[in-house]
């Protein structure tokens, strides 16, 4: 599927951290890496290393470099890490000359501003300097996600900042998107955020769920039996403990189906900075008996855990396309959360989700309550969710994504 000469230029957020000296990728975007190699007869990415004291939280599972199939083919430039004034000055003129380099070698770009100092916004515009194409790529909307942010801090000086540092860099992103040759726009939140200011705007999906994934009809079966048999709720989540995942609300929701008298477990799979304070808070809540937090576990765990999970409890906070939500369906665990556009585009052809407001965590209580007394219901629900997933396809939606870089960027 490669030709003579197509060679990808990506530089995009952190996704490879250092283990025992080698570079190490994320797994997830090793999947992205392996398609890009089938489609470009050369790849390179470029992206800042994750310091060790972030890896641990962002990048739970990871794979060496080398180990990629065509990896002869994959260079991997690393950045220094910005995200601040003075680290991001201290290294601007070394970086600037290094990415300009790698622009005019590539054949297309691909580039993915994400947050104020970082590299990918710097690329666009030289970029834009030597007149050159490029496809934008986005699984967030900003403006959402920087609102969020903002609404948290108290009144200060620190306040004051971030809302400088937003500002600027929502502008700078909406120029990026201005001047894109195509913009892939994870989700619908992100392609409504974006569609009126991209020329090119397509709506994509990134998902990582493979056929391996999907649960067997026999573990779905077993599981719809327990379900008709009335056994307790088994309510998962997958993801960091950190504030836009909603890790509170969650424990509200959970502390409210207990208190409806219904038996059930719950699991937080993942860790972050407020797991000590949400186990604190199981403390407080008195559900310490019935929430358990393994912390970061193999994606394996996971997946066998989802696919003996009867709902997949979510409280995300703003716009954006995470992961977790496909995989749930691939296991057959029925989506209960709060109703952004994502998830619901995920279940609207063959169902399997119940939604409600955002921070109406009672709603989604209310809702779990309604779905353990009419256990007929949550059978269908669990079925729908299953049919949903097996509608995902990971290398499917990449390569779509491949098509339209190579369609429009050149």
């Amino acid at each position: 599927m490669t030709s003579a000469k197509e060679n990808l230029l990506l530089v995009i957020p952190p996704v490879v951290r250092t283990v025992n000296g080698a570079y190490e990728v994320e797994t997830d975007f090793s999947h992205n890496l392996r398609l890009y190699l089938t489609n470009f007869s050369q790849v390179t990415f470029s992206c800042p290393i994750l310091p060790d004291h972030r890896a641990n939280g962002a990048i739970l599972r990871s794979l060496p470099l080398e180990s990629l199939q065509n990896s002869k083919r994959l260079s991997f430039v690393p950045l220094p890490y910005p995200y601040r004034e003075d680290r991001y000055l201290r290294h601007y003129f070394a970086t600037r000359r290094l990415l300009s380099a790698e622009i005019a070698k590539a054949d297309y770009l691909l580039f993915s501003p994400h947050s104020k100092y970082d590299w990918s916004t710097l690329a666009v515009r030289l970029a834009m300097k030597q007149g050159r194409k490029y496809d934008m790529e986005s699984d967030h909307d900003h403006y959402s996600a920087h609102q969020f942010v903002l609404a948290s801090l108290p009144f200060g000086f620190k306040k004051l900042r971030k809302m400088m540092w937003a500002r600027s860099f929502l502008r700078d992103v909406e120029s990026c998107f201005s001047h894109s040759a195509v913009a892939l726009l994870q989700g619908q939140e992100v392609f409504d955020a974006y569609k009126e200011i991209a020329p090119n705007p397509h709506k994509v999906l990134n998902v990582q769920v493979s056929p391996e994934d999907h649960i067997p009809p026999l573990q779905l079966e077993a599981k719809l039996d327990r379900i008709r048999k009335k056994a307790p709720l088994v309510v998962s989540y997958a993801g960091q403990a950190i504030a836009r995942k909603g890790p509170f609300d969650w424990l509200r929701v959970v502390r409210g189906v207990s208190e409806a008298g219904i038996k059930l477990q719950a699991t937080w799979f993942g860790d972050g900075p407020l797991m000590k304070q949400m186990t604190h808070e199981a403390k407080r809540l008195d559900i310490e008996n019935v929430v358990s937090f393994p912390g970061s576990v193999s994606r394996q765990e996971i997946m066998a855990a989802l696919q003996k999970t009867d709902i997949f409890l979510f409280c995300h906070k703003i716009g954006e396309s995470p992961r977790c939500l496909g995989e749930a369906l691939a296991a057959g665990s029925a989506l209960v959360g709060y109703g952004t556009e994502y998830p619901r585009e995920l279940v609207a052809i063959q169902g399997g989700g119940e939604f409600a407001e955002m921070d109406d965590w009672q709603g989604l209580a209310e809702k779990i309550i309604c779905l353990d007394r009419d256990r007929l219901q949550l059978a269908r629900l669990l079925e729908a969710a299953s049919s949903s997933g097996r509608l995902l396809d990971r290398d499917t939606f990449m390569q779509r994504r491949i098509e339209l870089i190579k369609a429009y960027v050149s």
